[in-house]
């Protein structure tokens, strides 16, 4: 039994991990690294040689999902997947589409992702099912967004377990994973390998003190936010403090919004989520947009780390707003115009540079992955005799992985792109 690493080796984005048995091939996710400065076009996983009998999918995420249309170029493998996590992926592969061919990229075609959605069945949490005759797989609640899942093998006898991305901690939105069970092999994301995250509860007051200093000021807060996930929890929020300002949503976010609507059993206070989604204003018209800063206000959009959506439209305005400010709640890639504007201070659009020197510009680290901590209490839970870190930058995977040695003694492994690992080597 083999473990090839196509992507997300000492890299965040475009993860892929092929497993191969005697008799079958699956591959657990397949995504992109959205592009940055230095290239216009996203990365891919290495290829796929051969065919392979499924594609085991944590979650909708395209640095987990965004490629996989591009495996039914000339095949079609079955997609395994939890249930809510087939309308989010669909959304985000179809916006892909639309995106790359405004930008003129090479991209998979509408008649790929067809194919691909024809052969995707959802699965259940805690239930079995064979992605191939001698694997087994069953998915366990990841915590991170909804229908996040991590993913437990059985082939050949031995246990495997593909984290995906995850979070312990209880969320407004989320219950938080469980711990795993003991297994033979472990894949573990590492995205905050050496850092911890702030107490999650401080973490909240201090944000909504933050916002409530401003409005009372008579300024205006902009927060780009992820459509999935982060924007349904940062909204909740807000309602849980009854924010004083009128707060927008606007973006992708409202129809991703609409699809934790139809998972009530996944929320975790469902109630609290759905009065909150009625209380927030939806941006349904480009009138709308003229009006949210004629008052001091929040607006929620996308795109988080504004490389496109209506946050762009937005901050060329609230530029203009007197004691306003943009606050990040999530992670801003190195290379994109999110990170430019907390590193800098600067924003271009239209050819232009902006002047944001009024702007108050923060970042609150609402993550939505396990911190230090989480990760070490994951991996000691799972027990693992051989350990694979990925999807982390090279010092976080490599921070992780030392410590796993030093504290666990297990073979402790952080992959580079490409490499391949026979378990019956270390088991």
């Amino acid at each position: 039994m083999q473990l090839s690493f196509l992507g997300a080796a000492r890299e965040v984005g475009r993860s892929g991990v092929l497993l191969e048995t005697k008799k079958s091939k699956v591959l657990f996710d397949y995504g992109v690294k959205m592009s940055d400065e230095e290239s216009p076009y996203p990365k891919y996983p290495l290829p796929v040689h051969g065919f392979i009998d499924a594609v085991l999918l944590s979650h909708a995420h395209l640095d987990h999902s965004g490629a996989i249309p591009n495996l039914f170029q000339a095949a079609e493998p079955r997609v395994l997947t939890p249930t809510a996590t087939v309308p989010i992926m669909q959304l985000l592969l179809q916006d892909s589409i639309k995106i790359a061919k405004l930008k003129k990229q090479p991209i998979y075609t509408p008649s790929q992702l067809k194919r691909m959605l024809r052969n995707t069945d959802g699965i259940s949490y805690g239930k079995e099912y064979f992605a191939a005759p001698d694997i087994s797989v069953t998915a366990r609640d990841a915590g991170h967004i909804l229908g996040a899942s991590s993913l437990e093998v059985n082939a050949d006898g031995k246990k495997i377990l593909y984290s995906g991305d995850f979070k312990l901690e209880e969320t407004r939105l989320h219950k938080g994973a469980k711990p795993p069970r003991a297994v033979d092999a472990l894949v573990v994301e590492a995205t905050y390998g050496d850092r911890s995250h702030p107490p999650r509860k401080e973490l909240e007051n201090e944000f909504i003190g933050a916002i409530r200093e401003v409005t009372e000021n008579g300024g205006s807060v902009l927060l780009p936010c992820f459509a999935v996930g982060r924007t349904q929890e940062i909204i909740t929020m807000l309602y849980a403090h009854k924010i004083n300002a009128p707060v927008y949503m606007d973006g992708m976010s409202r129809k991703v919004s609409e699809i934790y609507m139809d998972f009530p059993e996944l929320i975790r206070d469902y109630d609290e989520f759905y009065e909150a989604m009625k209380w927030a204003n939806w941006i349904v018209s480009p009138a709308q947009r003229d009006e949210v800063f004629n008052e001091p206000s929040v607006v929620v959009s996308t795109a988080g780390m504004l490389s496109g959506g209506p946050a762009v439209r937005y901050i060329q305005d609230i530029a203009n707003v007197d004691h306003s400010a943009v606050f990040f709640t999530g992670f801003q890639v190195p290379g994109t115009p999110g990170r430019r504007l907390l590193d800098e201070g600067k924003f271009e659009a239209d050819d232009r540079q902006l002047n944001c020197s009024g702007l108050d510009i923060r970042h609150f680290d609402f993550s939505a992955h396990a911190g230090k901590e989480g990760l070490h209490k994951f991996i000691k839970a799972a027990d693992p005799p051989v350990l694979f870190v990925n999807h982390g930058e090279e010092e976080q995977c490599e921070a992780l992985r030392q410590w796993a040695e030093d504290e666990l003694g297990c073979y402790s492994f952080a992959p580079k792109l490409g490499e391949k690992y026979k378990l019956e080597d270390y088991l």
